[in-house]
């Protein structure tokens, strides 16, 4: 009898019958990712665990016989990292619970599997927020995802990366014993997950974009502040094609407005171009698109303080920068529209909807604030290098380099990529172009994010990490993962023996 069948008894025997499943139409249903590059991956087993011991159960059976392991969220994966080729495909969904809400000590404990939807839903009627509500991939991803991938979202500006909102989590290492460990403040058994450093060293940081190659996130403890009621936001276009203004205009921003920015994304003068092709002014003009779009949103704890924002924010973009305030696409003549959640959750699907007939192989990646400008010529200039040996029918250069997402810490985060069909014959040739482009990226030194398998392969590849940050990485790896079996496939980790520097590219400048 194969080791399959012995494992699918024994797990089901943890979880009851109605939560695994070796089907093939269930299979199918799991078996692809938001991407025109990766084929259709089957496991061998879905899960559906309740808890964090059933979490343990199954992480013992897979070492017993040597099954590869791949946790799921939400499933809307653009690069890789929530399928498997064979073995066994954990869906944490049934994890959904608020299991705290400490509105004394700011803080929310909850089940890793639960939505940023629900948990939204849930604790903003109370008055309180994790500030960086979700990825943007929308309200049907799920916290573990956004720990795991180290995303940013809507109030990403203000609040920071997921991670940067995390005081600990739970998790169950992928080892023989499906050791669970709390890191934190709950790593001492007498207090509570109240903050983040100083019982141990940081472990925390160990699941933290670990795109669930170091441990099954069970639990997550996040911070929470009270929801500033008062927000507005608004839209300015830039008069010329000038990353290096928007460089200048942002930290402007950024000095003298403070704590009142929430949010500062900026969008690419060819994007915002296709999007707001109808758009008119107030006056029912049409609008010129010059340059990148700015959006912008502010908030505050009175409207007073709001009003003197929005003076400050207007005084800056409009002095011979910027043109006047435009509409927003979604709220009518947008002279003076407010902050809502559904804008926030519909600006990625709007803007991939500019092609809906093609899908996006995304590049998503962080630069230095100051760098803007060369990075955005770098990204125009590799396209048009490359442009040959792009899928056919990709979006002009340049249609996806959104300037998002400015973070605390003085950087932006780059959405970029490229379009292909979703088709076989195309599957080779996209996947070749994606791990270029992400490789050239690498070497300019962005820093990615949304790793999966396409982007930390291609992190390797670029031979971005030292001999000694490999082997302890390796190390590490074995620690926690002694027969390699979470995420095999992501950073070319395959086993402690093999040799990532196999997998190096030299690509020609």
């Amino acid at each position: 009898m194969s080791k399959v069948i012995e494992a699918y008894k024994e797990i089901e025997n943890v979880l009851g019958a109605d939560y695994i499943t070796d089907k093939d139409f269930m299979k199918a249903a799991y078996s692809r990712n938001v991407d025109p590059a990766f084929p259709d991956r089957w496991a061998d087993i879905i899960v559906r665990p309740e808890n964090t011991e059933e979490v343990s159960d199954i992480v013992k059976i897979a070492n017993k016989y040597k099954i590869p392991i791949v946790p799921r969220g939400g499933g809307a994966d653009l690069v890789g990292g929530a399928a498997t080729e064979g073995g066994i495909l954990m869906d944490l969904t049934r994890m959904n619970k608020i299991l705290e809400v400490n509105k004394d000590d700011y803080y929310v404990i909850v089940e890793c599997g639960i939505t940023w939807g629900d948990l939204v839903s849930q604790l903003h009627p109370t008055g309180y927020t994790t500030g960086t509500i979700g990825p943007g991939s929308g309200y049907a991803a799920t916290i573990g995802g956004g720990l795991s991938n180290s995303t940013a979202g809507s109030g990403s500006t203000k609040y920071g990366l997921v991670p940067d909102i995390c005081l600990g989590v739970e998790v169950v290492l992928p080892n023989p014993q499906g050791t669970i460990i709390k890191t934190g403040a709950a790593a001492n058994k007498y207090a509570k997950p109240f903050c983040r450093y100083g019982v141990a060293p940081d472990f925390t940081g160990l699941f933290m974009g670990d795109v669930g190659t170091m441990g099954i996130k069970t639990k997550a403890f996040l911070r929470i502040w009270p929801i500033q009621p008062f927000k507005a936001s608004r839209n300015f276009v830039l008069k010329r094609n000038d990353y290096n203004k928007v460089y200048e205009l942002a930290h402007k921003v950024r000095n003298e407005i403070a704590d009142g920015l929430l949010d500062f994304m900026v969008l690419p003068q060819i994007l915002v171009q296709m999007m707001m092709a109808e758009a008119r002014t107030p006056e029912g003009k049409k609008i010129r698109i010059k340059g990148p779009l700015f959006m912008i949103t502010l908030e505050a704890t009175d409207q007073r303080i709001l009003d003197v924002h929005l003076e400050k924010l207007e005084k800056i973009m409009t002095e011979d920068n910027v043109t006047t305030p435009i509409p927003d696409p979604e709220q009518g003549d947008g002279k003076d529209w407010s902050y809502n959640l559904k804008r926030n959750f519909h600006f990625f699907q709007a803007s991939i909807s500019t092609a809906p007939s093609r899908i996006s192989m995304v590049t998503c990646h962080k630069v230095p604030i100051s760098h803007m400008g060369d990075v955005y010529k770098k990204v125009i200039d590799f396209d048009k290098m490359n442009e040959g040996e792009f899928p056919e029918g990709n979006l002009p250069p340049g249609t996806f380099v959104a300037m998002q997402y400015f973070l605390p810490n003085g950087n932006f985060v780059v959405l970029g990529g490229f379009s292909g069909e979703n088709s076989d014959e195309m599957r080779e040739k996209n996947m070749n172009m994606w791990h270029k482009k992400t490789r050239y990226q690498v070497r300019y030194g962005a820093v990615h994010y949304w790793l999966g398998e396409s982007i930390s392969q291609s992190i390797v590849e670029a031979d971005a990490f030292t001999p000694e940050f490999r082997k302890f990485f390796k190390d590490m790896k074995r620690a926690v993962d002694p027969n390699f079996l979470l995420s095999p496939n992501k950073f070319h980790m395959y086993s402690y023996d093999d040799d990532m520097t196999k997998y190096i590219v030299k690509d020609e400048e």
